[in-house]
């Protein structure tokens, strides 16, 4: 087994050994069995390389995974979502995700997507939604949390907090980035689209 693949079987570990002691997330949806890496394509971005130096001044109750993930960063297939002309150069530079577990994921399965989320400091996300219905997981960092349907929220490491299906949501840092858990359990193949709120 390559260096890479060790990287990659770590951060599944402590990902799988959170589920299974977070009953918020194990009823959301249930953990996949028999996962293995498939996919090994990486794309880099302005995120890749901050998540992967963010190694100080942790604001999070999960080190290990922490740590799990940022290691991940080079090796992993980053993508934004989102086009300048929607969004602004300065959010493209602050903000990424990548697929690490469902359909397109490095790890394959249909039971579900796992999706990691990197939004940097002094950053914000504006309102979207999407048909599938999430769940955030917070694993390290902070950030304000606003939807149409519920209150405003700081959610800061272990805190998660569920948008309904079409459910507008935006999020904001401060002086903390955040990373974090999106999790789907279905309607894979819906993407997010910007909204007014």
């Amino acid at each position: 087994m390559s260096n890479t693949e060790n990287i990659f079987n770590n951060a599944k570990s402590e990902i799988e050994k959170l589920w299974n002691n977070n009953s918020v997330l194990s009823n959301f949806v249930k953990f996949p069995k028999n996962l293995f890496l498939k996919n090994q394509n990486k794309n880099k971005i302005p995120a890749t390389d901050k998540l992967f130096n963010w190694n100080s001044n942790l604001d999070t109750k999960l080190i290990e995974l922490h740590n799990s993930i940022s290691c991940l960063s080079p090796y992993v297939n980053w993508e934004q979502g989102y086009k300048e002309n929607e969004v602004g150069k300065d959010f493209l530079n602050k903000y990424g995700f990548f697929e690490l577990i469902g359909p397109s994921g490095h790890f394959k399965t249909s039971e579900m997507a796992l999706y990691v989320n990197y939004l940097c400091k002094n950053a914000y996300y504006p309102w979207h939604n999407h048909d599938a219905e999430e769940l955030y997981f917070i694993v390290s960092g902070k950030a304000k949390f606003e939807s149409k349907d519920q209150n405003t929220e700081i959610l800061s490491s272990t805190n998660t907090r569920l948008h309904k299906s079409f459910e507008s949501h935006a999020i904001t840092t401060d002086e903390n980035p955040v990373l974090s858990f999106v999790i789907w359990k279905n309607k894979f193949e819906d993407v997010s689209k910007l909204t007014k709120n």
